[in-house]
Protein backbone atom coordinates (compact mmCIF):
# COMPACT_ATOMS: atom_id res chain seq x y z
CA UNK A 1 0.00 0.00 0.00
CA UNK A 2 1.28 3.45 -0.86
CA UNK A 3 -0.18 6.43 0.98
CA UNK A 4 0.65 9.90 -0.37
CA UNK A 5 -0.93 12.62 1.73
CA UNK A 6 -0.25 15.02 4.56
CA UNK A 7 0.14 13.86 8.13
CA UNK A 8 -0.16 15.55 11.48
CA UNK A 9 2.14 14.54 14.31
CA UNK A 10 0.88 15.33 17.81
CA UNK A 11 4.01 15.51 20.01
CA UNK A 12 1.94 15.95 23.19
CA UNK A 13 -0.42 13.04 22.57
CA UNK A 14 1.13 10.72 19.95
CA UNK A 15 -1.98 8.53 19.71
CA UNK A 16 -3.78 11.57 18.25
CA UNK A 17 -1.33 11.77 15.32
CA UNK A 18 -3.06 11.09 12.03
CA UNK A 19 -2.99 10.94 8.25
CA UNK A 20 -4.98 13.63 6.46
CA UNK A 21 -6.81 11.68 3.76
CA UNK A 22 -8.82 13.42 1.05
CA UNK A 23 -12.15 12.81 2.83
CA UNK A 24 -11.22 12.37 6.51
CA UNK A 25 -8.45 11.85 9.02
CA UNK A 26 -7.12 8.41 9.92
CA UNK A 27 -5.68 8.36 13.44
CA UNK A 28 -2.94 6.25 14.95
CA UNK A 29 -5.55 4.67 17.21
CA UNK A 30 -7.77 3.78 14.23
CA UNK A 31 -4.92 2.27 12.21
CA UNK A 32 -3.56 0.28 15.16
CA UNK A 33 -6.96 -1.37 15.71
CA UNK A 34 -6.92 -2.90 12.21
CA UNK A 35 -6.00 -6.58 11.97
CA UNK A 36 -4.54 -7.22 8.51
CA UNK A 37 -3.24 -10.78 8.28
CA UNK A 38 -1.49 -10.63 4.91
CA UNK A 39 -0.33 -7.01 4.84
CA UNK A 40 3.23 -6.77 3.56
CA UNK A 41 4.35 -3.22 2.75
CA UNK A 42 3.05 0.24 3.64
CA UNK A 43 4.93 3.18 2.13
CA UNK A 44 3.82 6.34 3.92
CA UNK A 45 4.75 9.26 1.72
CA UNK A 46 3.76 11.81 4.33
CA UNK A 47 5.83 13.99 6.62
CA UNK A 48 6.67 13.09 10.21
CA UNK A 49 5.01 9.68 10.17
CA UNK A 50 7.79 8.17 12.31
CA UNK A 51 8.07 11.02 14.82
CA UNK A 52 7.17 10.22 18.43
CA UNK A 53 6.42 12.52 21.32
CA UNK A 54 8.27 15.66 22.38
CA UNK A 55 8.82 14.40 25.92
CA UNK A 56 10.14 10.94 25.13
CA UNK A 57 12.86 10.60 22.49
CA UNK A 58 12.20 6.88 22.12
CA UNK A 59 8.41 7.10 22.01
CA UNK A 60 7.05 4.06 20.18
CA UNK A 61 3.64 5.50 19.35
CA UNK A 62 3.57 7.06 15.89
CA UNK A 63 1.92 6.50 12.54
CA UNK A 64 4.57 4.03 11.30
CA UNK A 65 4.24 1.87 14.42
CA UNK A 66 0.44 1.91 14.07
CA UNK A 67 0.77 0.35 10.61
CA UNK A 68 3.06 -2.31 12.08
CA UNK A 69 0.51 -3.05 14.80
CA UNK A 70 -2.14 -3.35 12.10
CA UNK A 71 -0.09 -6.13 10.49
CA UNK A 72 2.24 -4.60 7.91
CA UNK A 73 5.62 -6.35 8.01
CA UNK A 74 7.45 -3.44 6.35
CA UNK A 75 6.61 0.22 6.82
CA UNK A 76 8.49 3.18 5.33
CA UNK A 77 7.99 6.61 6.86
CA UNK A 78 9.72 9.90 7.60
CA UNK A 79 10.92 11.51 10.81
CA UNK A 80 10.34 15.08 9.61
CA UNK A 81 9.00 17.05 6.61
CA UNK A 82 10.88 16.67 3.31
CA UNK A 83 10.61 18.50 0.01
CA UNK A 84 8.10 17.12 -2.52
CA UNK A 85 10.77 16.57 -5.17
CA UNK A 86 12.88 14.58 -2.71
CA UNK A 87 9.87 12.52 -1.62
CA UNK A 88 9.03 11.69 -5.24
CA UNK A 89 12.64 10.74 -6.02
CA UNK A 90 12.92 8.52 -2.94
CA UNK A 91 9.67 6.74 -3.81
CA UNK A 92 10.78 6.21 -7.42
CA UNK A 93 14.15 4.83 -6.34
CA UNK A 94 12.57 2.66 -3.65
CA UNK A 95 10.11 1.03 -6.02
CA UNK A 96 12.86 0.63 -8.60
CA UNK A 97 14.85 -1.31 -6.02
CA UNK A 98 11.86 -3.54 -5.27
CA UNK A 99 11.46 -4.18 -9.01
CA UNK A 100 15.12 -5.21 -9.13
CA UNK A 101 14.47 -7.80 -6.41
CA UNK A 102 15.71 -5.92 -3.34
CA UNK A 103 14.01 -6.24 0.03
CA UNK A 104 12.18 -3.12 1.24
CA UNK A 105 14.97 -2.38 3.74
CA UNK A 106 17.68 -2.76 1.09
CA UNK A 107 15.74 -0.72 -1.48
CA UNK A 108 15.33 2.19 0.93
CA UNK A 109 18.96 1.92 2.03
CA UNK A 110 20.18 2.03 -1.58
CA UNK A 111 18.18 5.10 -2.53
CA UNK A 112 19.14 6.96 0.65
CA UNK A 113 22.83 6.11 0.17
CA UNK A 114 22.57 7.48 -3.36
CA UNK A 115 21.07 10.75 -2.09
CA UNK A 116 23.68 10.95 0.65
CA UNK A 117 26.45 10.53 -1.92
CA UNK A 118 24.91 13.28 -4.09
CA UNK A 119 24.20 15.69 -1.21
CA UNK A 120 26.52 14.83 1.70
CA UNK A 121 26.03 18.23 3.32
CA UNK A 122 22.22 18.14 3.19
CA UNK A 123 21.10 15.38 5.57
CA UNK A 124 17.76 17.14 6.02
CA UNK A 125 16.97 15.94 2.50
CA UNK A 126 17.79 12.26 2.90
CA UNK A 127 18.13 11.28 6.57
CA UNK A 128 14.42 11.56 7.42
CA UNK A 129 13.48 8.20 5.93
CA UNK A 130 13.11 5.08 8.06
CA UNK A 131 12.18 1.47 7.43
CA UNK A 132 10.46 -0.45 10.20
CA UNK A 133 10.36 -4.20 9.89
CA UNK A 134 12.54 -7.25 9.42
Amino acid sequence: MHVACHAHNDPISPSKSHLLLHDRVMSVAEVSRLRLEHAELAYLSACSTARGSAGLADEAIHIVSAFQLAGYRHVVGALWPVQDATAAGVAEGFYGGLTDGMSPADALHAVIRGLRDEQPLAPSQWAAYVHAGP
